[in-house]
């Protein structure tokens, strides 16, 4: 008889879990997997997004031509759409339903007579329609009617909110639709006069040209006809976005890579972009960390896939923060003190005093919040201290030296002896076990306000650079300790002398006490000493007022939810 083994999985508990918003992309299918429809996947799920999909035609292709391909009909185009607008567009209050952005890539005509058909829902629902007027693939191989183009033109362009054609798709377009005859580019006055000549002619609200056909030599400032082997380092690649509501062009600037591997650029680039502004990002965001996701996945291809123009790597993994990506004039701060500069700003002022003055603290300073408040704050801290120790981990993981990588190590060490400590006293002096009693006492299951806090900071840590990471730690440590310093200095003398004021008094002394006032202390040094190394421009200080904000909001409702 044969031998069976029974293999049982667990059930994994999640913690987070994931909000997924959706991209549509309308492209044809390469069935070599670097472009179209494949491309365009992967990329959305490298960047944590749902992809949907309505494939145009299938190809027969690989990396080196396009042979032949065949068009979806426009019936069956009629049904995938439609499909798709039911069940992730219609009928959710505007700007809540999943989809978020339609990306398109080869279009026929019957995907254009269909597709025109929708954008006033497009309209209604906030989505935003991101178009790549794909032409010609990197082998060389043309995959655009003239007929189509100029059908597309009448009936998409004018209402797309980004057109993404590289230079040689961009002259085209200049040239089929407006006739014109294409000056040569000679200098950024002549690339930003052709880029706000073709954004006219198109109508769309945003143009941006790739200028991956038209590299730029930084001694000279002028564009290159060729490039010439060894010369690479002096060499960039200047893309251009023109936006028409606010008459501003944004010049983003990168290095030339010198390689043929780069096919499904262009298409992966397109659906970087649309996942970043699915994601909330905002437009100047959005492409810069796609052309920084781009030039990882062709730096970090290593075997060459193909005979032909080989692909790129799709699987590397995107920055989520665009100031780990650029180069940035630093601005100083008006404090020597960080967290005094975090704190006094306007934005922040006002919800810090709430926080340290809390009226939680107020009651445990006074001996008059119920027992079993506290109780239950001692169980939400257990759960979110965990936590804690999770984002100091993350924040490990991207410190920039070895010396802030062993900072982090102690202090995850000093956080786990903190839940150790949590722990004993819960069982001990309540019979509290956390491990064993919580499926059955709701207590123990994090609160709304604590998953808020908690589901935040791991956003952050996931999200951020180190620098953005201990600025959402910062509103923790030091907050419990000007507490701490507060609650003593407005407790009045307790003539019962109960358990309930001794343990209460224990908890204003931890916070008040020469160890913790020292890590607070400390912790501002690091502060300081960490922003000293940054180049930070005003943008992105504003970013981290708001992360330091949001977290001192936090702390004031997990207090406002014990009080509840």
């Amino acid at each position: 008889m044969s031998s069976v083994k029974n293999i049982k999985i667990k059930s994994s508990k999640v913690l987070l879990k994931a909000e997924l918003p959706a991209v549509l992309t309308i492209a044809g299918s390469d069935s070599s997997g670097g472009a179209g429809i494949e491309a365009d996947l992967k990329t959305f799920t490298a960047h944590n997004v749902y992809g949907l999909t309505c494939i145009t035609a299938l190809t027969a292709q690989n990396t080196q031509l396009v042979k032949t391909f065949e068009k979806t009909p426009q019936s069956l185009i009629e049904s995938i759409l439609e499909l798709n607008f039911q069940d992730f567009l219609y009928g959710y209050e505007k700007d809540d339903q999943p989809l978020k952005v339609v990306k398109t890539g080869m279009l026929t005509t019957e995907t254009v007579r269909v597709l025109a058909g929708y954008l006033g829902e497009f309209k209604k629902y906030n989505v935003r329609l991101v178009l790549d007027p794909v032409m010609v693939s990197t082998s060389g191989s043309s995959l655009f009617k003239v007929e189509d183009l100029e059908f597309c033109a009448s009936n998409l362009f004018k209402d797309a909110y980004l057109i993404t054609p590289n230079f040689v798709e961009a002259t085209t377009l200049l040239k089929v639709l407006d006739g014109a005859e294409i000056k040569e580019i000679e200098s950024l006055e002549d690339l930003f006069e052709f880029v706000k000549k073709l954004q006219n002619v198109l109508g769309c609200e945003n143009l941006l040209v790739k200028g991956g056909h038209l590299p730029w030599s930084t001694k000279s400032n002028l564009p290159l006809k060729q490039v010439i082997k060894g010369e690479e380092e002096d060499v960039v690649i200047r893309d251009v976005l023109y936006e028409s509501k606010s008459d501003s062009l944004t010049v983003f600037e990168s290095a030339f890579i010198n390689t043929s591997d780069t096919h499904g650029t262009g298409c992966t680039l397109a659906s970087s972009i649309s996942a970043n502004l699915a994601k909330g990002e905002r437009l100047n965001n959005a492409i810069t960390l796609s052309i920084d996701y781009i030039h990882k996945g062709i730096t970090s291809m290593g075997r060459k896939l193909g005979y032909g123009n080989g692909p790129l790597n799709h699987m590397s993994t995107p920055e989520t923060n665009v100031h780990s990506v650029i180069v940035a004039d630093s601005v100083p701060l008006k404090h020597t003190n960080v967290l005094d500069f975090f704190k006094e700003h306007p934005k922040v002022r006002d919800n810090w005093k709430a926080y340290i003055e809390h009226d939680f603290v107020n009651q445990v300073a006074n001996n008059k919040l119920p027992f079993n408040r506290f109780l239950y704050f001692l169980k939400q801290d257990y759960y979110y201290l965990i936590n804690y120790a999770q984002i100091h981990a993350l924040a490990a993981s991207v410190a920039p030296t070895y010396g802030q990588t062993h900072s982090e190590a102690v202090i995850i060490g000093e956080v786990i002896n903190e839940i150790e400590r949590h722990k004993e006293k819960l069982c001990k002096e309540y019979n509290i076990d956390y491990e064993r009693d919580r499926d059955l006492d709701i207590e123990l299951q994090p609160g709304k306000a604590c998953l808020d806090y908690c589901d935040y900071l791991l956003k952050i840590g996931k999200s951020e650079n180190f620098l953005g990471i201990k600025v959402a730690l910062a509103p923790c440590l030091h907050g419990y300790a000007e507490a701490g310093i507060y609650g003593k200095s407005i407790k009045q003398h307790d003539t019962t002398d109960s358990e309930t004021s001794k343990v209460y008094e224990s908890w204003l002394n931890d916070y008040s006490s020469d160890w913790y006032l020292n890590a607070h202390s400390e912790g501002q040094k690091a502060l300081n000493i960490l922003f000293e190394d940054q180049h930070i421009d005003e943008e992105r200080i504003d970013e981290l007022v708001d992360i330091f904000n949001t977290v001192t909001k936090l702390e004031v409702s997990f207090w406002d939810e014990v009080l509840k």
